[in-house]
């Protein structure tokens, strides 16, 4: 399948393509590692008249601390991640999230900002439209949702495995324009519509991830559910931080996020008032498992159904949550 034609442009840097971005508007694309894009343009989903590639700022990214923060330039890729000494030393989480995403193809590939910066997914949507359908859906301009045909919205899902790490992480991220730059936490970052999954309008550029230091006393884990592994996006995923008293047993807080179930990420923060002063335990862990299932509402979606996700995202924070546990330093 032959990519059509468009006009490329090569930034030698984020404010470079930013500048870019502010002269082609909505007509213009970003291209990072182009893993997302690129199947998009082919299937006719998207169809820009200006690609920004970034891929030789790719080349030149930088993992370093920076006023006490872990500061991961967003054209860095998942790869360069995973390896990263820094990351696994101040943000563990992150380097096992990286890793569950897609092959090492991918991997090698596709950068973390793009990872943050996903397109909703539907398998109505992502695929070519020439044969299938006669009226377009909510995501290319009409009315109807294929998936749930009586919906009165869209329905796709952000499928992104590194976000509920980087959540959970406490995230902040360095959106830039031609003029100016923000900070915002990674929460702000999604809206929750389908139709429009960020924050960010077509003339900013996420720059930067920048993670805080987290407390001495943490137990993390990342749980993803698929089919095929990294090979395909999640049927779920799960992102747990635990953060414990010096006696490795009583809670003093934590953050559970739940990705690829809905049109955003989604935070258990009614699971993460119940952490706090209790002692880990299964029956604890049973609990939340519980709390959560009840609590999130999960989108039927790529061949799963949601009361089939509902019983898998049970097991995964149970699970997730008893890796966390094991991963806490103990007192020396």
């Amino acid at each position: 399948m032959r990519l059509p034609r468009f006009q490329p442009l090569q930034p030698k840097s984020i404010e470079e393509a930013a500048e870019f971005l502010g002269k082609y508007g909505g007509v213009a694309e970003i291209m990072a590692g182009g893993t997302d894009l690129f199947p998009r343009i082919k299937y006719g989903v998207a169809s820009p008249e200006v690609v920004i590639t970034l891929r030789k700022l790719s080349r030149e990214s930088q993992i370093a601390i920076q006023d006490g923060f872990l500061s991961i330039d967003s054209v860095t890729t998942l790869s360069q991640v995973i390896r990263s000494e820094l990351v696994r030393e101040h943000a563990p989480l992150l380097a096992d999230a990286a890793l569950a995403v897609g092959s090492h193809q991918i991997r090698n590939m596709g950068t973390l900002g793009g990872n943050l910066c996903l397109e909703s997914r539907c398998t109505y949507y992502n695929q070519s439209h020439a044969f299938q359908f006669v009226e377009p859906c909510f995501k290319r301009g009409g009315e109807i949702c294929y998936h749930v045909p009586k919906g009165k919205r869209c329905w796709a899902v952000f499928a992104g495995d590194t976000v509920p790490a980087l959540m959970c992480l406490g995230a902040e991220v360095e959106i830039k324009t031609a003029t100016d730059s923000r900070r915002v936490s990674i929460d702000q970052l999604y809206t929750g519509n389908p139709l429009r999954p960020l924050a960010i309008s077509p003339t900013e550029i996420v720059s930067k991830i920048l993670l805080p230091k987290p407390s001495a006393r943490t137990g993390w884990a990342f749980a993803k559910f698929s089919l095929r592994g990294g090979l395909e996006f999640a049927g779920l995923s799960v992102a747990v931080l635990l953060e414990m008293m010096d006696d490795g047993l009583t809670c003093t807080g934590g953050r559970m996020v739940v990705g690829s179930v809905s049109s955003q990420p989604l935070r258990a923060k009614k699971a993460e008032k119940a952490l706090p002063g209790k002692q880990l335990s299964n029956d604890l862990f049973y609990e939340i498992a519980e709390m959560i299932s009840e609590d999130v509402k999960p989108f039927s979606h790529h061949g799963y159904s949601a009361s089939y996700l509902k019983k898998c995202l049970k097991i995964q924070v149970k699970d997730a949550l008893t890796l966390a546990s094991q991963r806490v330093p103990q007192s020396p």
